[in-house]
């Protein structure tokens, strides 16, 4: 049975959560522990949420008795989970997981830090991506070592993010039972998904010994290496004037998964709070940020393929590269780059029957395809008018596909050509992209609309990418000439929205607008995601980073205070 998607739509509905509830003021961690003891995690007991504090290493901690080399298997487990309605099919169930450790200098390392698809071995919701944890050791402990990581449970279908930590004890060749509780996400809360999550996982582990330990060591190392630079936001927003916009709270005590500011060649981040105190693993966390992805992944791989192959794609026709449209009256002119810009002239919309019923419950993409070639015509020709529907964006996928087969053969995967010549060069190898599930998962393809879920480092990195014209390290990997259009660099300025909410122009998948008149205004340029998530580019290199999910669509003020700085 396939179980039911999340139901996005634009308008908020106000429901039980519209008033915000009392900050957390529950206790932190001190010595010696109170909560998730040795005790409790042997003897399966409930253990009730705590702080965030309890699952990071703390000050008093020393080096751990024993490493980690090995496997733990994780069995399909119950989690406590209140929610507001009824749960979608395997919602509460944690899945079947199996996950390769290896520790190294206090860190603890999976293996694979890409996701983790669950659907075969499992009955549960939801699929999984492991980072990087640390090890370590309190007096209390006895002999036994102590461990948490950061895990993220994310959806099949439109990209959610849980953001979990988890922790256990071990020693030798043994482990206790896992702990897990995730305070924050980015959600859907529209249809009520906003909750805590916490619950006791069976475990076992199987040591064993990894021939490749040492290059899996450097090349963690070499990763860790490759992040940006950050620092406090604190240290450029001395008044809290960006920090108190990031703080404000509108529906549950954490609005704002993360806020950062690159400024100055550095990541300004403010902590990122949850609903029980700071996550204590902010550069693992990962964030769902739905249409973000049209612009972070969508114009990224089109605007890389036209440089590759230098052939404008951009006005190369969609029918001939996607048969079920081919004799489709209202597809016929329409571009890849009318595709990308939402000017197709064809029918689509954000509302249940062109998001959800077209393309959202669609596993595969032939039956995605195939729901939006029943789609019907619409007046406007090609290039005429704008109008927003995420349909669009999984068309150039599937066209994307069969172009790039085209090129270099058929299988050829376009995502892996994106991923192998601009992510891993960036440094962000492991960008999570939702894709299709098809029988064969090789021959998946990304959705494309959304189902991005990056670190702020990988998104930061991509957003840098853009903001230096495609360029990294004096290679050029996307067609400088399209980047500037972007931003309204060249005569060419982009397709009017006609007074749309949520901006005044779209520029291949980028929004812009003017902020104030005359000689003071600030031309912005950002990407926009559900929720309301915001990768926003500001004069003078300035890139901000708003990550939430409760339409906060008002970025006006916060742009005035960055420009403060």
């Amino acid at each position: 049975m396939k179980a039911l998607p999340l139901l996005i739509t634009i308008v908020l509905v106000v429901n039980s959560c519209q008033n915000a509830p009392a900050k957390w003021d529950g206790p932190e961690l001190t010595d010696p522990r109170n909560q998730i003891t040795v005790n409790q995690l042997l003897e399966d007991t409930t253990i009730p949420l705590v702080d965030m504090s309890f699952f990071a290493e703390p000050e008093w901690a020393t080096e751990p008795g024993n490493t980690v080399s090995g496997i733990i298997n994780i069995r399909e487990t119950e989690l406590i989970f209140p929610k507001e309605k009824a749960y979608y099919p395997g919602e509460n169930l944690f899945p079947n997981l199996q996950i390769e450790f290896l520790s190294h200098e206090g860190s603890l390392i999976p293996l694979n830090k890409d996701k983790i698809i669950t659907k075969n071995q499992s009955n549960s919701y939801w699929d999984v991506v492991v980072g990087t944890g640390k090890i370590w050791h309190e007096e209390t402990d006895g002999a036994w070592s102590r461990a948490s990581f950061p895990l993220t449970l994310t959806d099949r279908w439109m990209g959610q993010a849980r953001n979990c930590v988890a922790t256990f004890v071990y020693k030798d060749d043994t482990i206790s039972n896992i702990f897990l509780q995730s305070s924050q996400e980015t959600a859907d809360i529209d249809d009520r998904q906003l909750g805590n999550i916490s619950g006791i996982l069976p475990a076992r582990f199987q040591p064993k010994l990894f021939a490749d330990s040492a290059t899996i060591i450097e090349k963690h190392k070499k990763q860790e290496s490759e992040k940006l630079p950050t620092a406090p936001l604190s240290n450029i927003d001395s008044n809290s004037a960006v920090a108190g916009y990031f703080k404000q709270m509108k529906y549950t005590n954490a609005p704002t998964s993360l806020g950062a500011v690159w400024m100055n060649d550095t990541l300004y981040l403010h902590p990122p709070q949850t609903r029980h105190g700071l996550y204590p693993y902010p550069g693992e966390m990962r964030h769902g940020l739905y249409s973000v992805t049209k612009s972070l992944a969508g114009a990224l791989a089109l605007l890389y393929f036209e440089e590759r192959y230098e052939d404008d794609l951009f006005s190369a026709l969609i029918t001939d590269y996607v048969p079920a449209l081919a004799n489709h009256d209202g597809w016929q002119g329409v571009t890849f780059s009318h595709t990308l810009n939402m000017v197709t002239g064809t029918i689509g919309g954000e509302d249940a029957e062109h998001l959800f019923s077209t393309l959202i419950v669609a596993e595969t993409a032939e039956e995605a395809i195939n729901n939006i070639a029943r789609l019907g015509d619409a007046p406007p020709k090609p290039g005429e008018k704008f109008n927003y529907a995420s349909t669009n964006f999984f068309v150039l996928s599937y066209a994307l596909q069969k172009y790039v087969e085209e090129k270099e053969g058929k299988g050829i995967n376009y995502w892996d050509l994106v991923h192998n010549n601009v992510l891993v060069p960036i440094g962000a190898a492991h960008f999570s992209l939702l894709h299709t599930m098809e029988t064969n998962q090789a021959q998946a393809i990304p959705r494309l609309a959304y189902g991005a879920l990056p670190t702020i480092d990988e998104a930061a990195k991509i957003a840098l990418l853009f903001a230096h014209q495609g360029n990294h390290e004096g290679r050029q990997l996307l067609d400088k000439e399209k980047v500037k259009e972007f931003f309204g660099k060249t005569p060419w300025k982009g397709h009017s929205t006609h007074n749309d909410f949520r901006g005044s122009h779209y520029q291949h998948s980028f929004w812009a607008k003017e902020i104030g008149t005359g000689k003071n205004a600030i031309k912005a340029t950002y990407m926009l995601g559900f929720g309301e998530n915001y990768i926003v580019f500001l004069p003078g290199q300035k890139i901000i980073f708003r990550f939430l999910d409760e339409h906060d669509l008002n970025i006006d003020k916060l742009i005035k205070k960055v420009e403060k700085l």
